[in-house]
C-alpha cells in the first residue's frame, strides 16, 4: 500500500498576494477605525428641569441630565415662539439649548419645534436640532437628529417642569 502525502504548495507570486492581502486587510482595519474617530459618532442626550415663560413668546428651560460623550450635564435654553398655533393648536417655536458637561465644555443646538397641547398646561413637543456651536472639545461639532419632550406649565402656566430627550449624531 502506498501512501500519499499532500504538501501544499505555494509558488512566490502566491506567497506575495497572501502577504499583500493581509497587509490590506490591516490597512482597512486601520482606515474604519480613522473613519470612527473622525465620522459621525451615536449622541443622546436626557434633561428634565424647570420651565418658565420669560415673556408672552419666550420660555426659559434650565435642568439637569446625562448625555452621551459629556456625562453628568446641565442644560439652559429659551425656546421662542414664531407663529400662531395650527389647527390641532400646536405651536411652532425655536429653540436653542447649551448643554454643559461637568468639565465646562459646551454643546450648543437648536431646533424647531412644535408643540402640541396634551392638557390644559401640558404640551408634547417634537422636532429636529442641529448642532450650532460649542467650546473646547466641542469647538467645529457638527451634528443633528431629533428632540421629543414634555414641558407641564402647572397652574398660571409658570414655572413648570420639563423633560426631553434628544438623538441623533455628532462629529467632533
Amino acid at each position: 500500500m502506498r501512501r500519499h502525502t499532500i504538501r501544499p504548495t505555494f509558488s512566490r507570486a502566491g506567497a506575495i498576494l497572501c502577504v499583500l492581502g493581509a497587509a490590506a486587510a490591516l490597512g482597512l482595519t486601520v482606515v474604519a477605525q480613522a473613519v470612527a474617530k473622525d465620522g459621525q459618532v451615536p449622541f443622546s442626550a436626557s434633561f428634565s428641569g424647570t420651565a418658565a415663560f420669560t415673556s408672552q413668546t419666550t420660555v426659559a428651560f434650565n435642568g439637569a441630565g446625562q448625555a452621551t460623550h459629556m456625562g453628568r450635564s446641565s442644560n439652559a435654553g429659551v425656546s421662542t415662539i414664531f407663529g400662531p398655533p395650527n389647527t390641532a393648536g400646536c405651536i411652532p417655536s425655536l429653540r436653542t439649548e447649551t448643554l454643559t458637561a461637568a468639565y465646562g465644555d459646551q454643546l450648543v443646538i437648536q431646533s424647531n419645534d412644535l408643540g402640541c397641547p396634551t392638557g390644559s398646561t401640558t404640551y408634547h413637543g417634537t422636532g429636529n436640532w442641529v448642532v450650532v456651536g460649542g467650546t473646547r472639545r466641542f469647538a467645529g461639532a457638527t451634528g443633528n437628529g431629533s428632540i421629543d419632550g414634555v414641558t407641564d406649565f402647572g397652574p398660571g402656566f409658570s414655572p413648570g417642569t420639563f423633560q426631553f430627550t434628544l438623538t441623533g449624531s455628532l462629529s467632533c
